[in-house]
């Protein structure tokens, strides 16, 4: 079933008109509309909101369900984070479940500011290739390199940066919110 459907299924099982939906949601019942016929795909934040509306797990919304466990090389899909502009590849094709594996490639001086996520509770980082540095509140910072990992509580994530002149891969993996 596509996000659209499921989203519209949800909005008819709570009795909500797509205005009230849309008011909530801080939304415009037109976008709405486009994203239940799936015209469009929405930002990871309008999609959480949307979700939190209709109280609905937003990474079961996302998940494919897929009988097979395997992400082939090829087969990987890039999602949107957040309203960031910056994509994550996803190494799963469970997105509902503990765990939400995603590979990043951060371009040279590359910053991106973290995005809280309420009830978001661990992330991991382990660097694949190139250097990383993670900021952390009350201004702990660590630069990981090749092979180097950190694990930390989300809600302390400041910043993930690539300080240096070259190209930086990493994977992360974090507990998914729960909306």
């Amino acid at each position: 079933m596509s996000v659209g459907a499921a989203l519209r299924r949800r909005r008819n099982e709570l009795g909500m008109t797509l205005r009230e939906l849309a008011e909530e949601a801080e939304l415009t019942s037109g976008f709405l509309s486009q994203v239940e016929n799936d015209h469009v795909s929405p930002s990871l934040k309008s999609l959480g909101r949307i979700a939190e509306v209709l109280r609905f797990p937003l990474f079961q919304l996302l998940s494919t369900h897929a009988s097979n466990p395997v992400v082939r090389a090829d087969e990987r899909i890039a999602v949107p984070w957040m309203d960031t502009g910056v994509e994550a590849v996803l190494l799963t094709p469970y997105r509902d479940w503990q765990m939400m594996p995603f590979h990043r490639t951060m371009a040279p001086g590359e910053r991106v500011p973290a995005v809280r996520l309420e009830r978001a509770r661990e992330e991991w980082y382990y660097v694949l290739e190139g250097a990383i540095e993670i900021t952390l509140t009350n201004d702990e910072c660590f630069v990981l390199g090749e092979g180097d990992a950190i694990h930390f509580e989300s809600s302390r994530l400041h910043e993930v940066a690539n300080p240096t002149d070259k190209t930086a891969t990493f994977i992360c993996m974090m507990t998914p919110p729960q909306l």
